[in-house]
C-alpha cells in the first residue's frame, strides 16, 4: 500500500487500541494489543506518518532507532540490592529502568497526557545481543524488569533485507504477534504530503515530468544506491534555505541528497532552468494582476516543461499567500484565548508580569495536550506566530503609562486582526488573478488550469480560505471540473448499459 493508506491504517489501529468502553476500560486489552510493524524501503516516510498519527490523535510521540542501542541502554544497568527470603537476607541483581521505558514516563510527565505512541525504527536490524530482549518487548511490552505503561502503543518500522544487509526476517511465530503493514513508494500519495509541507516547486515540477526518478534503487560497485522521498524533501529544504539567504546553489548540491549521480545531474540542470523561468515570468506580478501580453504570449508558446514549471511557480507563490492568511487567523484564535485567560491580571496593577508569564507558558508548550484537531496549519508555525503577537502586546503594555494592560493588548490584537483580513483579501484576489492569467495564456478550461485547480483543491489551507472568503474564479473552474467529472461518470454508466 502507499504511504497515505499506511497512515490511515496506523491511525485507525492506534485509535482502536486507545478506545475505551463506558467503564473506562480499553476495548482491546493492553496485553492483546499487537505492536504494529511497518515494512518498506528506506526514506518513504514511515516515521513521518507515525508522528502525524500522534499529532492528529493528540497523544505523545517517543521515537528511538534500535540500531543505536546496546543491551545495557535498552535493558538498564545491573546493580546489587538486598531482599529477604524466608527470613534470610539475600543479595540479588536488579536493573535500572530502561532508557526507552524511562523516556515514555518522562513524556507523560512533561505533557500531562497519559497515552502515546512508542516508535522503534529499524527494529529488524537489532544487534544479536539485543535481539532476544527486543522480541520479548514486542511480545510482552517489557524491557528488563520494567513494563511499558498501559495506553502506549508500540509502532515499529523496518527495511526488507534487500535494502539493508543487517536486516533479518521475523519468523512466522513472531509475525503472528504483530500487525504488519507493507509500504511502497508512491508519487501520487507523496505529492499530497509535499504540497501540504511546502516542498520546493522545482522538486515538485521535476518529479511531475520525471516520475520514474521519484524512487530509484540500483547496485553499484560501492553497494546499493538509492533516491528516496526523504532525499527529495531534505534537498528541498536546503534549496529553500540557500535561496532565502541569497546563496548560489552549486551544481554538486543535489548529489549530497540524491545518491544516483544521473538523477542528481539531471535535476541540477532542471533547477537552473527552473530559476530562469522564475526570473522571466515575474510570478508576483501575475498574482497581483499585472501580467502583460508579452508574458501571456510566452506562456502560451512555451514548451511542456516550461508550462509545468510555470504552474508549479504559481502554485507555490499562491499557497504561500494563502497559508500566510490562514496561519495568522489560526494564531489569532489562540491569542484571543490567551488574552481572555489572563484578562483579570491584565486589568490589575502588574499587567506586564501577567503577560510575561503567559508568554513563558506558551514557549514551553509542546502541543500534545491542546493540539489543534483540524490539522490546518503546522504547529511550530502557529506557535511562532502566537509568540510574535503576544510579545508585541507585551512591548505595548510595557510602554503604556496608563497601566490599562488588557485594553492595550486588545488594541494590538485588533491591529493583527485587520492585517489578517487584508492578507485574506489579497490572497483571494491573487487566486482570481492566477486563474484569469491561465485562461488568457492557455484558453478557457485548459489542462494547465485543471492541474492548478486540482493541486489547490487538496491543500487544506486553500480549501479553508475559499470556504470562508470565497473566490469567483476558483468556484467557476471548480464547477466546470465537477461537471466534467459527472459527464465522464454518465458516459461510463451508458457504456455499462450497452
Amino acid at each position: 500500500m502507499d504511504i497515505k493508506e499506511a497512515s490511515e491504517q496506523v491511525k485507525g489501529a492506534v485509535r482502536a487500541y486507545l478506545s475505551k468502553d463506558g467503564r473506562g476500560l480499553y476495548r482491546i486489552p493492553f496485553r492483546m494489543q499487537r505492536p504494529i510493524i511497518m515494512m518498506g524501503p528506506p526514506g518513504v516516510g514511515k516515521t513521518a506518518v507515525v508522528r502525524q498519527a500522534a499529532d492528529e490523535l493528540g497523544v505523545n510521540f517517543v521515537s528511538y532507532s534500535i540500531t543505536h542501542h546496546t543491551r545495557q541502554s535498552a535493558l538498564g544497568l545491573p546493580f546489587i540490592t538486598t531482599r529477604e527470603y524466608d527470613g534470610t537476607s539475600r543479595s540479588v541483581s536488579e536493573y535500572t529502568m530502561s532508557e526507552i521505558v524511562a523516556a515514555v514516563f518522562e513524556a507523560r510527565e512533561r505533557s500531562g497526557v497519559a497515552e502515546g505512541i512508542l516508535f522503534l525504527d529499524e527494529v529488524n536490524c537489532v544487534s544479536e545481543t539485543l535481539a532476544p530482549a527486543m522480541l520479548q518487548f514486542l511480545q510482552y511490552k517489557t524491557l528488563g524488569m520494567h513494563s511499558l505503561p498501559e495506553g502506549w502503543v508500540i509502532v515499529t518500522a523496518g527495511n526488507p533485507p534487500e535494502y539493508n544487509r543487517s536486516a533479518r526476517e521475523f519468523d512466522s511465530a513472531m509475525l503472528d504477534r504483530l500487525m504488519r503493514i507493507d509500504v511502497e513508494p508512491d508519487l501520487g500519495a507523496w505529492r499530497e504530503y509535499a504540497l501540504a509541507h511546502g516542498v520546493h516547486p522545482a522538486v515538485m515540477t521535476y518529479l511531475e515530468a520525471r516520475p520514474e526518478n521519484f524512487y530509484r534503487m540500483k547496485t553499484s560497485a560501492c553497494g546499493p544506491v538509492i533516491v528516496t522521498p526523504r532525499g527529495w524533501e531534505d534537498l528541498s529544504r536546503m534549496l529553500q534555505a540557500y535561496e532565502a539567504e541569497g546563496m548560489e546553489v552549486h551544481s554538486s548540491l543535489p548529489g549530497r541528497y540524491l545518491q544516483d549521480g544521473d538523477v542528481a545531474l539531471d535535476f541540477g540542470a532542471y533547477y537552473e532552468l527552473f530559476r530562469k523561468y522564475e526570473d522571466d515570468y515575474k510570478v508576483a506580478d501575475i498574482l497581483d494582476g499585472r501580467a502583460n501580453a508579452v508574458i501571456e504570449e510566452r506562456a502560451s508558446g512555451g514548451r511542456f516543461d516550461e508550462r509545468v514549471a510555470l504552474v508549479g511557480l504559481l502554485l507555490d507563490a499562491m499557497l504561500r499567500r494563502v497559508r500566510g492568511a490562514v496561519e495568522l487567523e489560526e494564531a489569532l484564535r489562540l491569542v484571543r484565548k490567551d488574552l481572555l485567560d489572563v484578562k483579570p491580571q491584565l486589568e490589575g496593577d502588574e499587567p506586564a508580569v501577567a503577560l510575561r508569564a503567559c508568554i513563558e507558558s506558551v514557549a514551553k508548550f509542546d502541543g500534545v495536550r491542546d493540539r489543534l484537531k483540524n490539522q490546518i496549519c503546522d504547529g511550530d508555525v502557529l506557535k511562532a506566530e502566537r509568540l510574535r503577537i503576544l510579545n508585541a502586546a507585551l512591548s505595548s503594555v510595557e510602554d503604556d503609562a496608563s497601566k490599562c494592560g488588557f485594553k492595550v493588548a486588545k488594541s494590538v490584537f485588533n491591529s493583527e486582526c485587520k492585517r489578517q483580513v487584508e492578507l485574506a483579501k489579497r490572497a483571494v484576489a491573487s487566486l482570481d488573478n492566477s486563474f484569469m492569467f491561465l485562461d488568457a495564456a492557455f484558453g478557457e478550461d485548459s489542462q494547465e488550469a485543471l492541474i492548478y485547480l486540482t493541486k489547490l483543491s487538496i491543500d487544506p489551507t486553500a480549501a479553508r480560505l475559499v470556504g470562508e472568503y470565497g473566490s469567483a474564479e476558483f468556484m467557476r473552474h471548480n464547477k466546470g471540473l465537477l461537471l466534467e467529472e459527472r459527464g465522464l461518470e454518465l458516459l461510463k454508466e451508458i457504456k455499462n448499459l450497452d
